[in-house]
């Protein structure tokens, strides 16, 4: 038979630590460890094995490398270096309405259901809770850490609601101190690796599923990504190879054989059903190119097609859509030397075109205006 529970999820580790700082404690209340102090606990600088009577240093500090104790035991606010450090939330109200700096028991993040501070207006298993610099709640913002349990609007009145602790269900979030964490001299080294296979013969398969939805209204300059690619090279280049922010691609082996299968690397798709009073730009994809410099040897271009190995493509560029949809083929804008709106810029003075023998004259449309484009055998101009 087994034991009922009452009033405390039997999962729930409560540890002493000791509050650094001076903020108003309260039930639930976030805590980070200052994981980078030298203040240590014990008040034991280093302990010396290596000679024959081991000794002991007396100390307020510990230096690094020492094993400090402080590390683990001393914790303070969230703040923006020590965000990924995150020890857990205050357990109880016993120290409720003091202020640190006080020893204080909190609830380490493994997965229990226990009193989580917000200033949220909750959803049970909906609302996702986080910690950001310089807050003492569990807001609906910051570095998620809980998920709401109860259903409840704190928004005007803070206070404490069943949550479930636990930052590992919100995937991947590493930090360091800086710019992140550093792999030294590591070879060929992974941060992160999902490597999946699929046996089906029919229907999805997803490695990856990104579903972002901003669902406020955009009224004030905005970001959004389902996915950012960034990457920053800052050691200088001087041997060959390739810098990717983002590499999309596809590799096929197998018999194809479908007259409705489509191949992609990459796909880029806007949709949806709008009312567009006004917009400054829609695309599929845009590709900006704005180094400082160009490369002295060597090309720079915007976009690069590059048929590496293929045999007999039918095109480099396709356009396709249904009917008469794009109000020009090409265009120009901003691009220095070139003529605004011009594909083929004509040179030379001449104003006769003559040929040996047929010729033909392709039409293009520039603005609004035709102009014919002469084709033929050994053109010269007149």
């Amino acid at each position: 038979m087994s034991t009922p529970t009452w009033g405390l999820d039997p999962k729930a580790r409560r540890i002493s630590v000791y509050y650094e700082g001076t903020s108003t404690i309260r039930e639930g209340m976030p805590v980070c460890y200052n994981y980078d102090t030298t203040d240590n606990w014990l008040g034991v600088a280093s302990i010396d094995f290596t000679t024959t009577a081991s000794s002991l240093t007396e100390s307020g500090t510990t230096a690094e490398g020492s094993q400090n104790e402080g590390k683990f035991i001393r914790v303070k606010d969230p703040d923006a270096d020590n965000i990924h450090a995150f020890a857990g939330v205050v357990a109880g109200a016993d120290h409720d309405g003091e202020t640190g700096p006080k020893a204080i028991d909190i609830y380490i993040p493994n997965g229990a259901i226990v009193p989580v501070r917000t200033d949220a207006s909750t959803t049970v298993g909906v609302t996702v809770l986080g910690i950001a610099n310089g807050s003492t709640l569990c807001a609906s913002g910051g570095r998620p850490v809980a998920i709401a349990w109860e259903t409840d609007d704190l928004s005007t009145d803070n206070g404490a609601i069943l949550a479930k602790l636990d930052p590992s269900i919100f995937g991947v979030y590493q930090k360091g101190v800086g710019s992140g964490q550093q792999f030294n001299g590591l070879t060929g080294a992974v941060a992160n690796t999902m490597q999946n296979v699929f046996a089906n013969t029919s229907g999805t398969a997803c490695g990856l599923l990104v579903h972002t939805t901003a669902s406020g209204a955009l009224a004030a300059a905005h970001n959004e990504w389902a996915v950012l690619g960034y990457m920053a090279v800052s050691g200088g280049i001087t041997g060959a190879g390739y810098s990717r922010a983002v590499l999309g691609q596809l590799a096929l082996s197998g018999t194809i054989n479908s007259g409705g299968a489509v191949a992609c690397g990459i796909h880029g798709q806007i949709t949806g059903t709008v009312t567009n009073t006004e917009m400054e730009r829609a695309a599929a994809g845009i590709f900006e190119y704005a180094l400082s410099e160009n490369p002295d040897t060597g090309d720079s271009e915007v976009l690069f097609l590059y048929a590496n190995g293929a045999e007999d493509i039918d095109s480099f560029v396709h356009m396709h859509g249904d009917g008469e949809k794009a109000g020009v083929i090409w265009e120009f804008t901003g691009c220095g030397g070139l003529s605004t709106s011009v594909l083929i810029k004509k040179m030379g003075t001449g104003g006769m075109w003559t040929n040996t023998g047929a010729w033909i004259q392709i039409p293009i449309d520039v603005s609004g205006t035709t102009y014919y484009i002469p084709a033929g055998a050994l053109l010269s101009e007149a």
